[in-house]
Formats: structure tokens, C-alpha cells, sequence
């Protein structure tokens, strides 16, 4: 009898991998939605610009912002809206090429100084940006590129072409995800085909096995019947030569449907094994395109939950933790409390030592969260400059030992960049989660008391106060 299909390649095995699969699926919607909800604010913070630097298009300004208001982010197209954001972004360089550095200013139209200071903050704002989105590799040189050139003093890239180059970034960014959803989608389909394939095959496991009982069923009764037949001949024979020729037929019979039926059970056998070959192929194929796709998988997951600058989880994998800590906070009556941290005066190295001395020391402190956290702690760069923690099992005034501890730690830590020595303290907002109350509640009472600590000085920690049980 051939052998079914092994243990290694059994059902169970595969429907826990196709279950594991629709879980990538999920983690890839949601990251697509995040890149959705990060091109809309781009598009909201380059239009406010807009508005700021050239008054005379606040009404294209305007009417795209509605168009995009419209628009679902979590499926938001920026291809839609490709023409009108074309001929905003014309019309800006014919206003910047009728606008010489010399030219004398006029009663309506912004000065040289509004220009130069919103190309300036749409600089400071586009890496920033950048820095939240988990990049695939085939289009991480790209960001780094665009990255160094939005760094560079020497640039002159006018704000409206490095804001098209970001939007087109990020949006290939999605289509790449699309793309991988896609792959993920076909190869579930072959995971179903299989899994169809192994209910088939044991379905006509069970079909055959039903046909050979009842085969056997059938020769045993013609065996039977022979036997008696032979019996009685023998019982009631006169003649010992006819009893002789009687038997000797019987037996020819008998043997006749003996190998009649080891016949069609050899054939059967042929049958089973060539179906068994051909699933083991197929499983085989498919094991071989599993464990590329898990490899793939690990890659990708690796890059959508991780920093790139710094390497700690980013606000997507910040999101998935919480919803966890929350769950988990609820069943057990447990204490959980969100910690919010921002480098004092982080700008002032970005602007007197460059961006390359500002990633330094996001790298620095990023390493310095994660060498004093507790084993259950989560560190996450939200964005920027700023950072998010969760601290699991402790209340308020727990928490508040743990990140003073680290505090104390960062005012301590002196950098060195380029024979410069950089200082670096960060402020830091806490609030307890109350029975029942959401993550949102939480996290504005973390960020008022963040605020309290920059207006009390920097380079402190402040509970909030308005926990309400």
C-alpha cells in the first residue's frame, strides 16, 4: 500500500502555515494603511507650506486639500490627485524663476525671506518623514539619496521637486507592498490548491479503500461458494472421474478470480502510487517555495517593524505592542504605563553640527533606551526626535524610577563629532492607564505632561496627575 503524504507535509501543517500567512497579509495592510495616512500628512504639511510661501495659490492649495479630504487614507492615492499636485508644483516654479534674489519686493507677493524660510522648513520637515517610513530595500538608496540631498547645504533643488520626489518615493513604497500583497496572495492560492488537493487525495483514499473491501468482499463470497459447490459434489458424487473434472473447474475458477483480483490490485496499487508521487512532487514544490517565502517574510517584517536609523521598533510595531499590553492589562488587572521622550534641544545639533551629528545621537540614545530598559519594557521611535515607551506591570510611580534612571543616564552622555562634543538630555511625559481607558486618553495625558517638563526647565520627568480610576 503506498504511503500518504508524511507527517512534515500533513494538512494541520499547512493550514497552520496558510493561517500564519493571512497574519503577513494583515501586518502588510497594515503598514500600507500607515504609508497611506503618512502621504496624507506629507501632502497636508506641503500644501500648509504652500499657503505660507506663495499666497497667490492658497486656492490650488485649498482645492487639493479637499480632494484629498476626501479620500479614505487608508486607501489614499496620490496618483489621483497626480495632475493637480503637476500643476501646483509648475506654477511654483514659475513663481520661484520670476523671483530673483535681487528683485525688489512687492506689496502682495511674499518676500525672498518667507521663500528661503519655507523652502527651509520643508527641509527640515521631508526627513523627518522619511525617517517613519520602513523602506524596502530595492528602495532604501533611494531614501538614503533623496535624504542626503535634502541634507545638503550646498543644494539647490527647488522645495517643490524634492516634495515630488518624496511623494513619488513613498508612493512606490506602497506599490512595492501592493506587489509583495500580491505574491502573498497568489502563493496563499497555491496553498489552498494544495490543501484542496490533500482533501482530495484522502477523500480518495477513503473511496478506495471502500472499493478494496468490497472486492474482497465479493471474492470471498465466490470462494465461498465454491467450496460449498465442491462440497456437495463431493457429498453426493458417484463417479470418482466427474468428481474429478467438477473440482478441477472449480479450482481453474477460483484461481482465475485470484488473480483477476490481484490484478486489479496491483493496478490500483499503480494508481495510488502515481497519485502519491504527484502530490509529493507538488508538496515538495511547494515546501521549497514556503520556506523562500518565510525567509522573504522574516526580511520583510524585520524592515517594517524596525527604525532604519536606529533600529528600535517603529510606531507600527509601537502599535501592535500596545493593543497586546492593553489586552493583556485587562484580563490580568494588571498596572501598564506609557512613557513619551523627546531629545531637549535636538535642533540645535541638526542645525550648527548637521544631520549627520543629529542621526549620531538618535543612534546613541537609541542604544542607551534599549541597555536600561527592563526585559518587559518596549522602546519605540515615534518620529523625529521623539520616543515612546511601555512599561508593562508598573504604575505610575514605578515607571517613574525606571525613566528617571535613564534621564539621569543620557545627561551624563557626552558625544563627540568632528572634535565637537555634544550634550544631550531629554524630557520626558508619563500617565498611567486607568481601568478602561484608551490608548488615546492616554497618550495626551503622557504628552501634556511631556509639555509640563519642557516648560518647567527640560531635561525632567513629569507624571501625569489626571489618571481617574
Amino acid at each position: 500500500m503506498a504511503e500518504a503524504p508524511t507527517e512534515s507535509t500533513a494538512p494541520d501543517d499547512y493550514r497552520q502555515r496558510y493561517e500564519q500567512l493571512l497574519g503577513e497579509v494583515g501586518r502588510l495592510e497594515d503598514h500600507d494603511q500607515e504609508l497611506g495616512g503618512l502621504l496624507k500628512l506629507t501632502l497636508s504639511r506641503v500644501l500648509f507650506a504652500v499657503d505660507k510661501a506663495y499666497p497667490e495659490l492658497a486656492d490650488d492649495a485649498a482645492r487639493i486639500r479637499e480632494k484629498a479630504r476626501k479620500q479614505d487614507e487608508h486607501g489614499f492615492e496620490v496618483g489621483r490627485l497626480k495632475g493637480d499636485i503637476e500643476d501646483l508644483a509648475r506654477r511654483i516654479r514659475e513663481l520661484e524663476a520670476s523671483q530673483p534674489d535681487d528683485a525688489p519686493p512687492k506689496a502682495a507677493p511674499p518676500s525672498h525671506d518667507t521663500h528661503a524660510g519655507s523652502a527651509a522648513q520643508v527641509r527640515e520637515v521631508l526627513p523627518l518623514l522619511l525617517d517613519r517610513i520602513a523602506f524596502v530595500d530595492s528602495l532604501e538608496g533611494r531614501r538614503a539619496r533623496l535624504i542626503n540631498t535634502i541634507d545638503d547645504p550646498n543644494d539647490t533643488t527647488l522645495p517643490s521637486i524634492l516634495i515630488d520626489r518624496v511623494a513619488t518615493l513613498i508612493n512606490d513604497m506602497r506599490q512595492a507592498i501592493e506587489k509583495e500583497k500580491g505574491e502573498l496572495a497568489r502563493f496563499l492560492e497555491q496553498v489552498t490548491e494544495a490543501l484542496a488537493d490533500i482533501d482530495q487525495f484522502s477523500q480518495a483514499q477513503t473511496d478506495d479503500l471502500a472499493v478494496q473491501r468490497d472486492a474482497r468482499l465479493k471474492l470471498d463470497d465466490s470462494l465461498r461458494e465454491h467450496v460449498d459447490h465442491i462440497t456437495k459434489q463431493v457429498e453426493s458424487a458417484d463417479d470418482l472421474d466427474g468428481l474429478r473434472q467438477v473440482v478441477r473447474e472449480r479450482i481453474d475458477r477460483i484461481r482465475q478470480q485470484v488473480q483477476a483480483f490481484q490484478q486489479a490490485e496491483e493496478r490500483r496499487q499503480e494508481d495510488v502510487e502515481a497519485d502519491n508521487e504527484q502530490l509529493r512532487a507538488k508538496l515538495a514544490r511547494l515546501e521549497d517555495q514556503t520556506r523562500m517565502l518565510e525567509e522573504q517574510l522574516k526580511q520583510s517584517e524585520a524592515k517594517l517593524f524596525r527604525d532604519n536609523l536606529t533600529g528600535l521598533p517603529n510606531r507600527l510595531a509601537f502599535d501592535h505592542r500596545v493593543r497586546l499590553e492593553t489586552a493583556r492589562m485587562r484580563r490580568d488587572n494588571s498596572p501598564l504605563t506609557l512613557a513619551i521622550w523627546d531629545l531637549d534641544h535636538f535642533k540645535r545639533i541638526n542645525d550648527q553640527l548637521g544631520h549627520q551629528a543629529g542621526d549620531k545621537t538618535l543612534i546613541i540614545v537609541g542604544k542607551t533606551f534599549m541597555d536600561l530598559i527592563r526585559d518587559v519594557d518596549m522602546i519605540a521611535r515615534f518620529g523625529g526626535e521623539e520616543f515612546v515607551m511601555l512599561l508593562p506591570g508598573a504604575n505610575g510611580e514605578e515607571a517613574m524610577k525606571v525613566v528617571e534612571r535613564i534621564r539621569e543616564k543620557l545627561a551624563r552622555t557626552k558625544l563627540r563629532y568632528r572634535g565637537q562634543e555634544i550634550g544631550v538630555t531629554a524630557s520626558c511625559g508619563l500617565a498611567e492607564f486607568a481601568p478602561g481607558e484608551e490608548m488615546e486618553t492616554v497618550f495626551t495625558r503622557a504628552d501634556d505632561a511631556l509639555y509640563q517638563a519642557k516648560e518647567q526647565g527640560r531635561n525632567r520627568c513629569v507624571l501625569s496627575a489626571d489618571r481617574v480610576d
